[in-house]
C-alpha cells in the first residue's frame, strides 16, 4: 500500500520553499530523497522480510500472564480500520478527505497530512488506489501491555509498492479499540530493522514517565537528535547512528547556505513536541522511542536583497517577495532505537520523515 502524502525522510524543507534571491533564479535545487524498497509477507507467527534498505520484523504471540491493551483480533482489525481511513485521505476531495483525515489521523499526524494536503497543487496528487483491487495489508509489530493506564498503544507497519516500509503508531486515548488514530509515521531508513518485541498476546511494557532502564530519557534522546541537525552547525554532536539522516539535514542547510551567502543568512533551530513523545519497550528491554520535532528554517534577508518566494510558500502565505525575513516550519518524525543499562550500543535512528506545515515571512 502506498502512503505518499507525507515527504519522505532526507526531502529536505530548507532545501524546497524558497526561490531565489534578487539577481539569481534559484537557491539550490531540493534533496531528493532515496528510493527504500522492501517487501513483507505478514503472519500470525515471526515473519521477516529484507532487503538493501530496510528490515520488516514482526514478532511470536506467546501465553504468558502479562496481556495486551487489546487483543491480536482486535489490534488487527483497528488497524486495518485505521489504515483503510488512511487511504481514503489521500483520495478524493472536500469532506470526504476531511472525514477520513478525522477518522485516521489525530494530532501532530494530522496537522501534517493537512498540510500535504494544501500542498497538493504544488507537489501533485497522490496516486489513486483501489481498495476492492489492493486492500490494506498492515502488520501489528506491537501492542502496549495492559498496565491499567491509557493511552493504549499499537504499532504498525505497512509495505509499500515501491520505497521503504513505514511505520505507524496509533494511539487510542480512551484504550478503546473504535479510538484507534495514527499520531506518528515515518518510514524506515536504509539499513534499518525494528528488533524483536514481546509477544502481542502479553503487550509490550510502555515507558509513560522517566528513563527506567534506558541510558537517556527519552525526551532528552529526541533533543539531543534535534540539536544534532540544526544550523548553524554544533561544535560537539553525539555518536549516533542516523544512517545517512543527520548528514543529509546538515549538507543541505550548508548548500543552501553557501548558496546564499551575501543575500541572506540561514539559521535553523529543533524544538521537542513534548506531547508525542512515546516509548516502546523491546523485547531485550532497550527502546523504542518515537516522536516529532518542529523545525523553523529561517532566511534572514540582507539589506537591500529580495526573496522570491517558491509555489510551495505560496500555499501558506500570498506573498511573492520578501524583504525581511521568511521561517518555514517542518514536521519532522523520528524513531530512535534507545540502549539500555544491560544492553549497550551507540543510539540509532530507525526511521525519518519530514513534512513542511507552515512557510510566513515579511
Amino acid at each position: 500500500m502506498k502512503f505518499s502524502r507525507i515527504t519522505a525522510a532526507a526531502t529536505l524543507s530548507s532545501a524546497l520553499v524558497l526561490a531565489a534571491c534578487s539577481g539569481d533564479d534559484t537557491a539550490g535545487e531540493p534533496t531528493e530523497s532515496a528510493d527504500q524498497g522492501a517487501t513483507a509477507a505478514p503472519t500470525d507467527d515471526a515473519t521477516t522480510a529484507t532487503d538493501d534498505a530496510a528490515e520488516s520484523t514482526t514478532v511470536e504471540m506467546t501465553t504468558e500472564a502479562q496481556a495486551g491493551a487489546v487483543s491480536l483480533e482486535d489490534a488487527e482489525e483497528a488497524a486495518t480500520e485505521v489504515l483503510t481511513q488512511r487511504v481514503r485521505a489521500d483520495q478524493g476531495d472536500g469532506e470526504d478527505v476531511e472525514e477520513a483525515q478525522e477518522a485516521s489521523m489525530a494530532g501532530t499526524a494530522l496537522r501534517a497530512h493537512r498540510a500535504a494536503d494544501r500542498l497538493e497543487g504544488v507537489e501533485g496528487e497522490p496516486a489513486e488506489v483501489d481498495l476492492e483491487e489492493n486492500p490494506v495489508e498492515p502488520t501489528v509489530l506491537a501492542i502496549s501491555r495492559d498496565d491499567e493506564e491509557t493511552p493504549a498503544y499499537l504499532l504498525v507497519q505497512t509495505v509499500p509498492e515501491e520505497g521503504a516500509p513505514r511505520l505507524h503508531l496509533m494511539t487510542s486515548d480512551s484504550g478503546e479499540t473504535e479510538d484507534f488514530r495514527i499520531t506518528w509515521e515515518a518510514s524506515m531508513l536504509p539499513g534499518t530493522q525494528v528488533p524483536t518485541f514481546d509477544g502481542r498476546a502479553s503487550g509490550s511494557p510502555v515507558l509513560r514517565e522517566g528513563q527506567g532502564e534506558l541510558t537517556m530519557p527519552p525526551r532528552d534522546l529526541l533533543k539531543s537528535v534535534g540539536a544534532y541537525t540544526e544550523w548553524p552547525q554544533p561544535e560537539e554532536t553525539p555518536d549516533y547512528r542516523t544512517h545517512g539522516y543527520a548528514p543529509a539535514v546538515r549538507d543541505a542547510a550548508q548548500t543552501q547556505a553557501a548558496e546564499l551567502d551575501g543575500q541572506a543568512e540561514l539559521r535553523e533551530k529543533n524544538w521537542l513536541v513534548s506531547d508525542d513523545v512515546t516509548t516502546l519497550l523491546f523485547e531485550d528491554g532497550t527502546g523504542f522511542v518515537m516522536g516529532s520535532l518542529l523545525r523553523d528554517t529561517q532566511f534572514v534577508v540582507n539589506p537591500g536583497t529580495e526573496l522570491t518566494t517558491s509555489d510551495a510558500f505560496r500555499a501558506f502565505q500570498d506573498t511573492e517577495v520578501l524583504t525581511s525575513q521568511a521561517t518555514l516550519r517542518t514536521s519532522v518524525f523520528i524513531a530512535m532505537r534507545a540502549p539500555s543499562e544491560d544492553v549497550e550500543f551507540k543510539p540509532e535512528m530507525i526511521a525519518a520523515t519530514e513534512q513542511l506545515v507552515d512557510a510566513s515571512g515579511e
